[in-house]
């Protein structure tokens, strides 16, 4: 039999249907075998281990056929130690079975930090300071002395404690400080809507101690304030510098703070010292508050007059209810005395 005659004969078609066949089984073979090698199409949820102990963390992962490698620790004294602080993939994610997540948990022993030198610096000053060093505000102690606001005494447990002391990371400074030779009342700072640490800032900067911490929900890791007391809502509250502001808190993964700061709309008091009538008029207008009474002091006109007091006055980060009014006092440019003039 002649090569032409081979390929005409129905042998030779029957092999090659025989061999297309191999070859086609044989390929989907191999893609089904490579589709349950790699689990194709079929993904794990990766569970929520935020919060669980390392043990706990593991166990959870070895059942759902998961490695873990945990790839940083840091320290959070609000969190318990040796609990899971983060986690890569996120909760919820899809991922295939003997994936890697990758865990940052919350470190068994603290960092050690340094006492820096706080005396003489300002509440503020001093506030950035501690804040940057990873050190907390403690009690602020106001004591008679001609420096307002100023540190003349840095604590810790009751006792006096020295500059480049190693302390805990998070540990509580208490500081004493002038209070002027007055008996000033400050505003209370608006901070509903602030998480724990920004509350705390702004209530420090106003000169002012955090009191009691009340959670009214089971969360009290992602939580923001919802109720202080006292209340700055419908009107500004002034209280002795050093006395204690309440906070409550509520978990932000179970309460709208959104809708619910729209509903209270506060916004920041402008400050209008030596402002003209038209341009103080505006700043209220811009900040949507209302212009309240308007005294101008020995009939002065409104081409000479300038904004020397103002109610509620201005403090830095003060804010007040949408729509309140304020109240503006006038007085000639001649009538404002040297020092006042300087800060015109």
């Amino acid at each position: 039999m002649t090569l032409k005659e081979f390929l005409k004969s129905k042998y030779f078609f029957i092999q090659l249907l025989l061999a297309a066949f191999l070859a086609i089984a044989i390929l989907w073979l191999a893609l089904k075998f490579l589709d349950i090698y790699t689990l194709h199409s079929r993904t794990i949820e990766v569970p929520d281990l935020e919060r669980l102990d390392k043990e706990d963390a593991q166990t959870v992962l070895d059942d759902n056929n998961l490695n873990y490698n945990i790839r940083d620790s840091i320290y959070d004294a609000d969190r318990e130690k040796g609990t899971v602080a983060a986690q890569d993939p996120a909760a919820g994610n899809e991922v295939k079975r003997g994936r890697t997540i990758y865990l940052t948990t919350v470190a068994e022993l603290p960092e050690m930090v340094t006492m820096p030198e706080l005396t003489d610096l300002s509440l503020r000053q001093a506030i950035a300071i501690l804040d940057n060093h990873g050190l907390k505000v403690g009690e602020l102690e106001y004591v008679s002395n001609i420096a307002k606001n100023a540190v003349i005494e840095q604590k810790y447990k009751d006792g006096a404690i020295e500059p480049e002391t190693k302390l805990e990371k998070g540990t509580p400074i208490d500081l004493v400080l002038g209070d002027g030779l007055s008996a000033e009342k400050v505003p209370v700072p608006f901070v509903v809507g602030l998480d724990r640490h920004e509350a705390m800032m702004k209530i420090n900067r106003a000169s002012l101690n955090l009191g009691e911490e009340i959670y009214l929900d089971d969360d009290t890791v992602n939580v923001k304030v919802y109720e202080q007391e006292p209340s700055a809502l419908e009107e500004v509250p002034q209280i002795e510098m050093g006395r204690t502001v309440d906070l409550y808190y509520r978990s932000v993964e179970e309460f709208d703070f959104e809708s619910y700061l729209e509903e209270i709309q506060m916004v920041d008091v402008p400050l209008l010292y030596g402002k003209t009538p038209e341009e103080a008029r505006e700043l209220i207008r811009e900040s949507s508050l209302t212009v309240g009474s308007e005294v101008f002091e020995n009939d002065v006109s409104e081409e000479d007059a300038r904004v020397y007091e103002q109610d509620p006055d201005y403090f830095d980060e003060l804010q007040i209810k949408r729509g309140s009014e304020i109240n503006i006092w006038y007085r000639a440019l001649e009538d404002f005395d040297e020092e006042e003039e300087e800060e015109l």
